[in-house]
């Protein structure tokens, strides 16, 4: 239902207590001027009986009735009244305007009665003779004490009304002009009062709006001064503390956005109030679609739902590893939970954070992994040299053939031995100086390069018959650390040479291919099965175990080229067919194009 505005609810009080008033004051003044004119009539009219009476005195027994006729005939011409002499005994003995034989006895009339008693006596009626109403007034006329007559003096109503009526007018049109002006002057005060409010009412919808800088104009009226500069006061507070509130919200989304750890928090009812982003992309969702939605809507993972729910119904924090599949595959997340309390330690939601441990868990692996792949590549040499030792010390140095051959697998095994350490201490040196950014890269071509690598691997190629062919046209430049690409594309032309039969041909290309200087070696050996390409630059990894020790592998050298490709921003590459060969490549970021810079 609409509401009325106040102008009006103002203005038709006004008009209300205006009218009441106007119509109050004007019925009295009405009244009042009524009985006045009645009450002047009736005084005039006994003034003028007394007159009569003072005029008649005791000669009135004295006066023949037709002289005693005409002269009230003429005094009520001059005097425009109706003039009549009544007898003790009600007889009608003159009249100014009737003949008195035709007029019937007055003696019952109550002006008449109230003057036999000794009282002026006064009427209105209408009169049976004339037949009109009028107003009398009668007086005794006194003869040695006793009533012996009684003067009657009468006027029409009609003339008594006209004057009134006159009376009426003025009263009318002068309430009408106060009624008017006092109406003017309510409306007026309505619309200042009403605009003063609405400007009032305007300046809170702006603060409720949140324009805290405007400013309600005070007023000289005490009240609305007194409301403007509260609502003015409250503005600036409300000012004050929405910024504070504001500033600690920015506070915390910058810090829960800037962690690295995600945060959910979630109320009383399992909704969501908070997802940082790092939350949100360890969950794979999306944080605006979250809110307010249940964390069973939002996370599909039992173990998670189970600890958030631990944590509301306690109060002890809760911690917890789980597993989360992903698309992009399993994360392990270490899971910390809380309940959230009010300042008076009522529960008001828990919160849950979220570290993702994966990739410790994967270099907790990969650690147990190398120590067990360390342990058993510097084992299989150090039992074979300590076997071969003990047997020389238990007599075989007596015979010098078998001596011989005893310390030659000796020799052997301690190369062996040295070369595992050596490309340890070569793949820790590249790791810490990736890490570190130790690795000083500079512009330069692949050509030397590439030629210094063919050259180190080309005795052990001829020894087997095979053929190390160089295709390193100028095409590109790339930021690079010679001596370290050197060694990369080393071990793989030596693998290339190691797995590769007597004859054949090794091909080492220099490529740029979508703004990558990439650098392939291609050999005819035997190949590699697909399912085995993911892991050949993991420590150690090997596909024919055997194979791969009689050629001389310890199973490090792809780890190597792996880790120094990634210190150029770069990375490694295989494909491979079984029967037909494999091809191994570098791919480094070109920095520009030769003849074109």
């Amino acid at each position: 239902m609409a509401r009325p505005r106040l102008f009006w609810v103002l203005a038709a009080s006004y008009l209300v207590v205006v009218l009441l008033c106007t119509v109050s004051l004007g019925w009295y003044a009405i009244r009042s001027v009524h009985n006045f004119a009645v009450d002047n009539t009736e005084k005039e009219l006994t003034l003028r009986a007394q007159l009569v009476e003072r005029q008649l005195g005791s000669s009135l027994v004295q006066w023949h009735p037709r002289d005693l006729q005409e002269f009230l005939r003429h005094l009520g011409e001059a005097s425009t009244t109706r003039y009549t002499i009544v007898g003790p005994d009600g007889q009608v003995l003159a009249d100014s305007q009737s003949d008195p034989s035709a007029m019937e006895n007055h003696g019952d009339r109550p002006e008449v009665r109230e003057a036999l008693a000794g009282r002026t006596g006064t009427a209105t009626r209408m009169s049976p003779t004339l037949r009109v109403r009028e107003t009398y007034v009668a007086v005794p006329l006194f003869r040695h004490g006793e009533v012996a007559a009684v003067i009657r003096a009468a006027v029409p109503l009609t003339d008594v009304n006209r004057a009134v009526r006159s009376l009426y007018i003025h009263v009318a049109v002068s309430a009408g002009i106060i009624a008017v002006v006092a109406a003017a002057l309510g409306l007026y005060l309505s619309r200042r009062l009403s605009l003063r409010m609405r400007l009032i009412r305007d300046g809170a919808a702006r603060l409720a709006a949140g324009d805290f800088h405007h400013t309600i104009e005070s007023s000289r009226t005490q009240e609305f001064g007194a409301v403007a500069e509260s609502l003015n006061a409250m503005a600036r507070q409300l000012d004050q503390k929405i910024r504070a509130i504001s500033d600690q919200k920015n506070e915390r989304e910058a810090i829960l956005s800037s962690m690295v750890e995600g945060v959910v928090a979630v109320d009383t009812d399992e909704r969501v109030i908070t997802m940082n982003r790092a939350a949100a992309a360890l969950l794979g969702v999306d944080p605006s679609l979250a809110q307010r939605r249940s964390i069973q809507e939002v996370v599909r993972n039992p173990d998670l739902q189970r600890l958030v729910g631990q944590a509301l119904a306690h109060d002890e924090p809760v911690e917890e590893e789980i597993l989360l599949r992903t698309p992009a595959g399993d994360r392990f997340l270490q899971v910390n939970g809380s309940s959230l309390r009010d300042t008076d330690g009522r529960g008001i939601g828990a919160i849950a954070v979220l570290n993702d441990v994966t990739r410790l868990k994967a270099l907790e692996r990969m650690r147990r992994e190398f120590v067990a792949n360390v342990s058993h590549e510097i084992k299989t040499p150090v039992t074979a040299i300590k076997g071969f030792a003990e047997t020389l010390l238990d007599g075989a140095s007596d015979d010098p053939e078998a001596a011989q051959r005893f310390l030659r697998i000796i020799v052997g095994q301690a190369d062996r031995l040295a070369s595992i350490v050596e490309d340890l201490l070569a793949l820790s040196s590249v790791e810490q100086a990736k890490e570190g950014d130790a690795i000083e890269l500079r512009e330069a071509g692949m050509g030397e390069v590439l030629q210094a690598a063919v050259e180190v691997c080309e005795p052990k190629a001829l020894a087997k018959g095979i053929t190390v062919r160089l295709d390193a046209s100028p095409v590109g430049v790339a930021g690079i650390n010679p001596p370290l690409l050197e060694q990369a594309v080393a071990n793989l032309i030596d693998n290339a040479v190691k797995y590769s039969p007597e004859g054949s041909t090794v091909e080492v290309t220099q490529r740029l291919v979508a703004g990558e200087v990439v650098i392939c070696v291609r050999d005819e050996g035997i190949g590699i099965a697909r399912e085995y390409l993911p892991h050949l630059f993991e420590r150690f990894y090997r596909v024919d175990k055997a194979r791969s020790r009689a050629v001389g592998g310890t199973g490090l050298g792809l780890a190597i080229v792996k880790h120094i490709a990634e210190a150029h921003h770069g990375r490694v590459s295989v494909e491979s067919t079984p029967g037909k060969g494999s091809v191994f490549c570098i791919h480094l970021p070109a920095v520009t194009v030769a003849g074109r810079a």
